[in-house]
């Protein structure tokens, strides 16, 4: 028998276990009589700072069945297990899959088709993760740059060098089989029930390699430093790409389901599809800086304290601002606490910023991104206006930095308008360069962010100032384009192409993109045993 307990309040001077078990036990359990104990949730209750909790919901499996008219407590319910529905695959075993891109949403969907007999081939411009690692260190330390693997391109996808951040607005079912997976591919535990769970780029590389590894021996196959530059198409059906290989030839490969797993960097392949009649449009996204402040600041407006119990780790936010006359939203967005900020190229003449954080969490700085919401029109009526914008923005930067780099100015100058004599200590690795932010955006962009910062100043106090670094520009939260798809991931206008993550314009971050890459092969290629 399992019972589900909700709210279960602990302070986090307690140890946590023994006084969950006693609660348990005052709700009328026996302690003899429970046989395993499972988090389902965990969340952080910071009103009273002197006295932080967590607060739990848990699943009890009991070793014999007790009355139930002995749970008088409400937050007491008992467990259901849902009964699955068995799936079989809908085409031929041997028809030829071809996924592009090993992002979450690649990767995830491989794995799902693998599991019900299918070897799909999956194909990635980028390198395999570890070889990934080292194009990067060279880009940061040498400033050698491989404009075919970067922070965007290769294995894991851009998410990789990121916080590993899993929480997502999505409810879905698959969800939980994403977390369980990671997990088994060698993620913490923790993830199953933390409140806003993450993982961190350094366990993450393991996470991706071992999931790779168990797509291999359930028969997928992978082929990195290799780039899909072409689809042809006939009677209005995918009938087969071409590819450039490692070797730098151009092979044609027949396919008999393509699915699209493009990241929302893939511009050239936006161009090449939309070339083929592929239908797309525009799609809102959100531009702006990276802010940048002292850990132990963050920790204290949150916590109340500089140092922070290691139950808690590094403070996060989330921080909103309505511009109610514009209808427009500025947002923190991906914030890394005890993080840095990274160089997050992807094109030879471009740059913008992205922050990252690793499994401890232990850096002196926390970042996030303060973003503007861009919508769909915003800046041209035309197809790909918004990513036209976006590539504007880059190359200025990139021209206003004199390379690979990034522009600096603190919060206070910022706000009014001056660029900064000093550039202060921060987590970014490469050049910085002083340059005003007012000159890089337009007004509509740096107005709103300043609004937003001086209103989040008003909460926090000390939000603003010269001593927090702006660090940009962040231009790739979000793909600006979609793909268009059904209600089962195929395109609306092109049979055998199957859309899926953030790329194509349908996911927002890892857990969001794995469970659609899932979704899309429940949907599309299997169907419910008769």
């Amino acid at each position: 028998m399992k019972i589900n307990i909700i709210n279960i309040v602990v302070s986090i001077r307690e140890n946590q276990m023994e006084k969950i078990s006693e609660i348990i036990q005052e709700m009328g359990i026996e302690k003899s009589n429970i046989n395993e104990i499972l988090f389902l949730k965990r969340s952080i209750d910071s009103r009273k700072r002197s006295d932080i909790k967590f607060v739990y919901n848990i699943e009890v499996e009991l070793k014999e069945k007790i009355k139930e008219e002995i749970f008088q407590n409400n937050n007491i319910k008992i467990s259901v297990e849902e009964e699955k529905d068995i799936k079989v695959p809908t085409f031929d075993l041997n028809e030829k899959i071809i996924i592009i891109g090993a992002g979450p949403s690649g990767l995830f969907a491989a794995y799902e088709l693998c599991k019900y007999g299918y070897s799909p081939i999956i194909i990635e411009q980028g390198e395999k993760i570890e070889d990934r690692d080292i194009t990067i260190q060279k880009f940061v330390t040498e400033n050698i740059f491989n404009p075919e693997s970067n922070i965007q391109y290769g294995e894991g996808g851009a998410g990789t060098y990121s916080d590993g951040k899993l929480n997502t607005r999505i409810k879905s079912g698959y969800i939980s089989e994403v977390f369980d997976t990671l997990v088994k591919c060698g993620a913490q535990k923790e993830i199953m029930w933390d409140y806003k769970p993450h993982i961190g780029t350094d366990i993450l590389k393991i996470v991706i390699q071992n999931l790779r590894k168990k797509i291999e021996e359930m028969g997928g196959k992978f082929l990195f430093n290799s780039k899909m530059i072409d689809v042809s198409i006939k009677n209005s059906r995918i009938d087969s790409i071409e590819i450039k290989n490692k070797n730098g030839r151009i092979e044609t490969m027949e396919v008999g389901r393509l699915v699209l797993g493009l990241g929302h960097s893939s511009r050239e392949s936006y161009y090449m599809l939309h070339k083929k009649g592929i239908h797309m449009e525009n799609k809102p996204f959100a531009v702006g800086v990276r802010i940048e402040h002292p850990t132990s600041f963050i920790n204290k407006i949150i916590y109340g304290k500089e140092e922070t119990d290691s139950l808690l780790g590094a403070a996060t936010y989330s921080l909103t601002y309505n511009n109610k006359i514009e209808n427009r939203g500025v947002f923190s967005f991906c914030m890394c606490p005890g993080g840095e900020v990274i160089n997050a190229t992807s094109e030879e003449n471009g740059l913008l910023v992205n922050g990252m954080s690793y499994s401890k969490r232990e850096g002196k700085f926390s970042n996030s991104a303060v973003v503007v919401a861009i919508k769909e029109n915003e800046f041209g009526d035309e197809l790909f206006s918004g990513m036209k914008f976006q590539e504007k923005i880059e190359k200025k930067a990139y021209s206003m930095a004199c390379g690979h780099g990034a522009l600096y100015q603190n919060a206070e100058d910022f706000i009014n308008g001056k660029v900064s004599e000093k550039i202060i200590k921060t987590s970014y690795e490469m050049k910085l360069v002083s340059k005003d932010f007012n000159e890089l955006y337009p007004e509509i962009i740096c107005s709103n962010i300043k609004t937003a910062l001086e209103h989040w100043n008003k909460m926090y106090k000390g939000f603003i100032s010269k001593k927090v670094s702006l660090i940009g520009p962040e231009t790739r939260t979000s793909s600006p384009i979609k793909i268009v798809r059904d209600v089962n991931g195929e395109s609306v206008n092109i049979k055998g192409l199957y859309l899926i993550g953030e790329g194509s314009g349908y996911a927002g971050g890892i857990t969001s993109s794995a469970v659609d890459g899932i979704k899309v092969v429940q949907s599309s290629f299997l169907k419910k045993k008769s």
